[in-house]
């Protein structure tokens, strides 16, 4: 993708608050809307990473195209989807009427349903519901996990009871342990299983850094942060922290409740 080195005018003038004059730009400037800066994000991902509601919407109605090519699998709906910010609700909303693509997948192969729901982000999860977000659809990669799967191993019951409401079906299984959701949820709810714990820690599982990062289109800055990070990863403990926050923090035990009645049918 074609950039410009060095450019960051409109993360700059954002970060300042100054949302007028890049307005101007939007309807003076015919080229910038399909400009890409020195992230090669567009001003759209941008204005969505500062969670610019108006802004936003003005770069919609002016063309902007909420589909963009992206290189790290955040697409404009998911990086919108993402966000814990009450702006970006109706940033994903405006994002959907723009035309941004529901089923489009991206970072862990994940649609912007999968997001949502294992972010537990009901109002957005309703929001692509209601657009018609395919309430079944697996992912491309890993366990081919369905969204109700997401929201059950994070334990968010509001999001489970909305996707079976849209018929979202708890008896499908993933690809990896055959588990259904509400095995998910059980597991999950376990927090982190020692077996695993040790068998990470006994085979010392390093990631080569170089590799990991070589056909990354990044630059060379960002390449060597993306480095450095992977060489201080410890897989076994990172695995821990993370099983036991999602066990912590999850409800699994309403989740376990609600599809447990489907257990019996």
């Amino acid at each position: 993708m074609d950039h410009k080195t060095g450019d960051t005018w409109t993360s700059d003038a954002l970060r300042r608050n100054d949302i007028a004059v890049v307005m101007q730009r939007v309807l003076t400037d015919p080229a910038y809307l399909t400009s890409r800066d020195h992230f090669r994000n567009t001003p759209l991902q941008t204005a969505i990473e500062f969670l610019q509601v108006g802004l936003v919407e003005l770069m919609l109605q002016q063309g902007a195209d909420p589909n963009v090519e992206v290189d790290d699998g955040y697409t404009c709906l998911l990086s919108a989807i993402e966000s814990d910010s009450p702006n970006s609700i109706p940033i994903a909303a405006k994002l959907i009427d723009g035309g941004a693509d529901i089923h489009r997948t991206g970072i862990n192969g994940w649609t912007p349903l999968h997001m949502a729901a294992a972010r537990g982000h009901v109002e957005k999860v309703r929001l692509l519901l209601e657009a018609g977000s395919h309430v079944n659809q697996r992912t491309e990669i890993d366990g081919s996990e369905t969204p109700l799967m997401e929201a059950a191993a994070m334990g968010h019951p509001e999001v489970v009871q909305m996707l079976l409401e849209y018929g979202a079906n708890p008896r499908m299984r993933d690809s990896v342990h055959n588990f259904t959701p509400l095995e998910k949820a059980q597991d999950a709810a376990r927090g982190a299983d020692p077996q695993i714990f040790e068998y990470l820690k006994s085979e010392d599982l390093r990631i080569d850094p170089d590799k990991m990062v070589a056909d990354l289109d990044l630059t060379a800055d960002q390449k060597e942060m993306a480095k450095s990070a992977y060489m201080n990863l410890d897989m076994a403990e990172q695995y821990r922290e993370n099983a036991e926050r999602r066990a912590r923090e999850g409800n699994h035990q309403e989740v376990i409740r609600i599809l447990s009645r489907f257990e019996d049918e």
